[in-house]
């Protein structure tokens, strides 16, 4: 099944075995029905977790599409959602991190972080070790917390904006935060950097700077930007070991034409990229080499991809869901 909603705020499950939505789900009253919703979703085994840019958490039933529970803290959510067994993790627009139980959507823990001045459009991020039972996240104000979620200590606090540089920031972004083999990973608006996730001391920084979620496959870190640079790292010590300027190759692949790259992805032994314009691109990974590309989507991409048993998911502009081989 595909759970997915709407700018409306419907929610959806759709068999694909069935090729039929299965229940629609609307938590929002009618005086929400002209504000655009925006929802960060994840899957329990029995219960679809969501967030919201209103300020809700809410639990829905996946066997029948009824509400378990709902809490509105006020602030709209702006990060991902990460789960454990027990706990909800996710960041407000005013850097605030929350943990939430799953039970019942009650408050376990939060933490007031410092602040950003300049309001962003781009999501923050939280990611896990479950492990060692940290959770990590960084702010629209560029610092990374490190917290154990079961003793509610501050483990470490990184600043990304605290270094010298020449660049000057207008406004602070970063891609996804990844967690991977005692390393946090992500870029920011000034560089990419690799963090050891015990001490939060930097293991390697490039001047690099995307949006764009990373993709990692055991010593090696893809990174493209929303222009079309795409880079291979060794994962250890961050050095390159290719770099290709997509739009460089070839009059047919320019910005005008498909659009800036919004996502990125490993399936088998090429590197996939989807474009604002509804493109796909396949590259060979020991070289960045382009080896096709398609317009796949008149109406350009609502969602990120997700590749499920050699198939190809995504939510197209008007609604639909779009398949691919």
């Amino acid at each position: 099944n595909i759970f997915f909603y709407d700018n409306l705020g419907s929610i959806f499950n759709f068999s694909l075995t069935n090729r039929a939505i299965v229940w629609e789900f609307n938590f929002y009253k009618k005086k929400f029905k002209k504000f655009p919703i925006k929802i960060n979703f994840q899957l329990k085994p029995d219960s679809l977790i969501a967030a919201d840019n209103l300020g809700y958490f809410y639990s829905i039933d996946i066997n029948s599409g009824k509400i378990r529970w709902a809490k509105n803290y006020g602030v709209p959510f702006r990060s991902n959602i990460k789960l454990t067994d027990r706990y909800i993790f996710s960041v407000n627009q005013d850097n605030k991190f929350y943990g939430i139980k799953i039970l019942d959507g009650e408050k376990k823990l939060d933490l007031e972080t410092f602040p950003s001045f300049l309001q962003s459009q781009q999501k923050t991020s939280v990611s896990i070790d479950k492990e060692k039972q940290n959770v990590y996240f960084i702010t629209s104000a560029g610092e990374i917390y490190s917290i154990n979620y079961e003793t509610n200590v501050i483990n470490w606090i990184y600043k990304t904006t605290s270094r010298s540089t020449d660049k000057t920031i207008d406004l602070f972004f970063s891609s996804p935060l990844l967690y991977y083999k005692d390393q946090i990973i992500l870029s920011t608006s000034v560089s990419t950097i690799s963090l050891n996730s015990l001490t939060g001391l930097m293991n390697w920084e490039i001047p690099i700077s995307t949006y764009i979620r990373p993709a990692i496959s055991k010593d090696f870190i893809f990174l493209v930007t929303n222009d079309g640079f795409i880079l291979n790292l060794n994962i250890l010590n961050g050095k390159v070991i290719w770099s290709k300027n997509l739009y460089n190759k070839s009059k047919k692949i320019n910005l005008k034409k498909i659009g800036e790259i919004t996502s990125l992805l490993l399936l088998s032994d090429q590197i996939f990229l989807t474009t604002k314009r509804g493109y796909f691109i396949f590259l060979n990974y020991k070289n960045g080499e382009i080896i096709n590309y398609a317009k796949a989507d008149g109406s350009g991409f609502f969602s990120k991809p997700i590749v499920v048993d050699k198939k190809i998911y995504l939510i197209n502009m008007k609604g639909q869901i779009a398949v691919f081989d």
